[in-house]
């Protein structure tokens, strides 16, 4: 009898968790509907682009989850050929590391439920409000075929500690410092942007997008 009953108990803890843990899924659920493709489609004018910072490697298990909730979402991103064991193996990885995009109609609500969403960190912004990434810089970059970066003049002189402006993909317009730089076939730069007096890095920033000032 002591057995049936604690088993019981375990059973009423077990179902209290499951229901909790369902009324906090509806409730994301719910708070993502307004930041959905459905909105977009009432309100295409309003729709805009904005960028999501997240954890680092979770790039395309948040756009999974975020096309899963009928989100608009886009992962810049180019396919790396590499060489394990004498095989040509060939990936997909995140253009700027810890950023995607998506496109919704701009409300408390939305931005909200898109915050709330597993491994997200928030939206790139500050006091002032979230940046917006233009439609014509989203359009060229989705352009793109495989992620191959436009031939653009690279500066061989940039150096840490230089400044430069942004002048290609969702970061186009931003005025960065120069981090760090690593030279290779496609060289790259660690560089930080400042949006409203919040810092945030870009880890791969490639050198070919940069304008030396």
């Amino acid at each position: 009898m002591i057995e049936a009953e604690l088993s019981s108990s375990d059973r009423d803890r077990a179902y209290q968790r499951s229901t909790r843990a369902d009324r906090i899924a509806r409730i994301a659920a719910e708070k993502l509907r307004a930041a959905s493709i459905t909105m977009i489609e009432r309100k295409p004018k309003m729709a805009k682009w904005y960028c999501l910072r997240v954890e680092s490697g979770k790039e395309f298990v948040v756009e999974k989850s975020l096309e899963e909730a009928n989100v608009d979402v886009f992962v810049p991103s180019e396919k790396v050929v590499f060489v394990r064991k004498g095989e040509k193996l060939e990936t997909v990885r995140p253009f700027f590391v810890s950023y995607l995009l998506v496109r919704c109609v701009p409300s408390g609500e939305a931005f909200e439920g898109l915050k709330n969403v597993k491994y997200v960190l928030g939206f790139v912004g500050g006091h002032d409000g979230y940046h917006v990434v233009r439609d014509e810089d989203v359009d060229v970059f989705k352009a793109l075929k495989g992620g191959d970066i436009p031939r653009l003049a690279t500066n061989k002189s940039m150096a840490e500690g230089d400044r430069a402006e942004i002048i290609f993909g969702p970061f186009n317009g931003f005025t960065c410092v120069v981090l760090a730089v690593k030279w290779c076939r496609e060289s790259r730069a660690r560089v930080q942007i400042d949006v409203s007096g919040n810092a945030f890095e870009i880890e791969s920033m490639p050198l070919a997008f940069l304008k030396k000032l």
